[in-house]
């Protein structure tokens, strides 16, 4: 264990599934991955078999981001989760959660990303869109120009967002939604997968499910 912590790599706080895609984009891309940290959701038994290096406890996790001797990936799926996580490790650490954008995402320089987001592959980022901290967007799904997605949102796999559009925190696209140009999408809100949305949804709504 000692061997392996001496080369600084990255702990993945959680254990679904969304962490063990996580942890296959990182160790894609040559990374050095640690280990699954377990939450109160997914309990130490749950890392064990996850792990790739014997299980260590959550307050040896905390000290190791702490001491910055490993960066972090929050990957929670549930966004209020992750909010309640990601303050909670800030609380403890000073820290914030590292992004993992898969090599073949394209964001151009106009474009704004936020710590802690996770981008899978082939995922396209549109001109002047802002997209803010802790936000999970599945492979193959586009983002028009100038769009803005606030911080904890879900998107799944094969969307397309319009240009101009508006999704607020802790929403939830579901896979290939289609959002046409300029619709808003209200906090918390979810959109069915395979829906196409021409109208605002308003926070808290379900549309199309």
């Amino acid at each position: 264990m000692k061997e392996a912590m001496d080369k600084r790599g990255i702990l993945i706080v959680g254990t679904d599934t969304l962490a063990r895609w996580s942890a296959q984009l990182l160790e894609g891309a040559g990374e050095l991955v640690y280990g699954f940290a377990p939450t109160k959701e997914h309990p130490q038994t749950e890392q064990d078999s996850l792990s790739i290096l014997p299980p260590i406890t959550r307050a040896r996790i905390w000290r190791i981001i702490r001491k910055a001797e490993a960066d972090f990936v929050l990957a929670l799926t549930d966004p209020v989760k992750r909010e309640r996580m990601a303050l909670s490790l800030f609380e403890k650490t000073k820290r914030v959660a590292r992004s993992v954008i898969h090599s073949s995402v394209y964001i151009p320089s106009t474009a704004r990303i936020g710590a802690g987001t996770i981008l899978f592959p082939y995922v396209v980022i549109g001109i002047s869109c802002e997209i803010g901290g802790y936000v999970v967007i599945e492979s193959h799904t586009v983002v028009g120009a100038n769009t803005q997605i606030e911080d904890f949102v879900n998107i799944g796999s094969g969307c397309q967002i319009g240009e101009n559009c508006f999704i607020g925190s802790y929403s939830w696209i579901g896979r290939g939604a289609v959002l046409c140009e300029g619709v808003r999408i209200g906090r918390g809100a979810r959109v069915g997968p395979g829906s196409t949305v021409r109208e605002n949804v308003r926070a808290g709504e379900t549309y199309g499910e």
